[in-house]
């Protein structure tokens, strides 16, 4: 039962890693390789540790250790994933390199060790020591996949609210789907760290049963979010280099207070701006960017990004869906629009989420939807 478990969570995890290659979607391409490597490390962990629990191989052998070289470049494969899903346009540098360099150390010398025999048979203290080392290394390993998570969760979380300075939707390229990934393989090295300090899995029968469950689940889990991946937004160079600057300038404070443009300008520009939100209503396009207003407007980006932070002390999502708020409202109120339901109503002004719809109108209004409409109809 144990080994059939094994073999099918190892199955699994192949599986997922050959569809994340072809991903069939054809998005994110250079970050889906990083990822797809990432499985294909757990593929080999899992493959490795069913190696030694199955009657093929019943003393390490060196196959075991060199494929036990992926716990050390799991989580920097997983990091470096989660940049590229953030840049996927980001170069490789020479020092990322070392986030490889211990795994190559530990290359260098597995390698020596086959070359140079060893003819006398271990001793009682050999054994002992090599349980003490390979005990010491497996806590590496989850500490260093739990480092490389909390890294990754921080890039996530900045990536997301810096989505909110330039785009008025965010469902389809946000991030979230790689926030829940993060936690579960959290999770995961968690079971793994019990495992290693209380040796549940080779007096537990049930606890290696049920540790097994666990890797399948997430396999599962893993594979519903990777698979259902949008593109992320692409952004050319000028954009790139606008949006930089906008975001170094709200991460610090300093440059924050700096003026881009005299206060005169920025008032005059704030009337254009109310002027062609009110009559040419751009916020009902679901895809409006930061780019696309200010292209319409015949300004630059970053200018647009602070006539917005300084005239309505707002960033661009909440400005523009405070607008979408705003028609939403009117057209609940409107008798003609009655026969349009409030799923419809936010599609038209502008929202591609019911979730995002809902929480953005109770946020605005201190109602949602559905309560503002029974509020006006009694009214009516």
């Amino acid at each position: 039962m144990d080994q059939l478990l094994s073999f099918f969570v190892a199955g699994t995890t192949l599986l997922l890693a050959f569809l994340i290659f072809a991903n069939i979607n054809q998005v994110n391409t250079k970050s889906n390789q990083w990822f797809g490597t990432f499985i294909v490390c757990v593929f080999l962990i899992q493959f490795n540790d069913l190696l030694e629990k199955t009657e093929f191989m019943k003393t390490r052998m060196p196959i075991n250790d060199f494929l036990g070289l992926t716990d050390f470049i799991v989580a920097p494969v997983f990091y470096f994933s989660v940049l590229y899903f953030i840049q996927p346009n980001r170069k490789w540098r020479l020092k990322d390199n070392f986030h490889f360099a211990f795994a190559a150390i530990m290359l260098i010398l597995l390698s020596l060790s086959v070359i140079i025999e060893v003819k006398q048979p271990p001793t009682a203290t050999d054994i002992k020591n090599a349980a003490v080392i390979v005990t010491v290394f497996n806590v590496f390993f989850c500490v260093q996949v739990i480092w490389y998570c909390i890294l990754a969760y921080k890039k996530i979380t900045f990536y997301q609210k810096n989505l909110l300075l330039y785009a008025s939707n965010t469902t389809a390229i946000n991030l979230k789907w790689l926030q829940k990934v993060v936690i579960c393989v959290l999770l995961i090295t968690a079971l793994w760290l019990i495992d290693i300090f209380f040796r549940l899995a080779k007096n537990n029968v049930l606890f290696d049963h049920f540790a097994s469950l666990i890797y399948l689940v997430a396999i599962f889990f893993i594979a519903y979010y990777s698979l259902k991946q949008k593109e992320i937004l692409d952004l050319n160079q000028q954009e790139k280099e606008e949006i930089d600057v906008i975001i170094s300038e709200n991460s610090n404070p300093e440059n924050n207070q700096k003026k881009l443009i005299p206060d005169v300008d920025l008032q005059e520009l704030k009337l254009v701006l109310i002027d062609m939100m009110n009559n040419q209503k751009p916020f009902l396009d679901p895809e409006l960017s930061l780019f696309k207003l200010a292209s319409q407007l015949d300004v630059s980006s970053h200018q647009l990004s602070y006539v917005i932070n300084k005239g309505f002390d707002e960033n661009f999502y909440q400005f523009i869906n405070r607008y979408r708020i705003e028609e939403a409202k009117k057209m609940i109120q409107d008798p003609k629009m009655q026969h349009l339901s409030l799923m419809g109503i936010a599609f038209e002004v502008g929202f591609n989420s019911k979730t995002v719809f809902n929480t953005t109108f109770k946020k605005n209004t201190d109602q949602t939807p559905s309560e503002f409409k029974k509020a006006n109809l009694v009214l009516v």
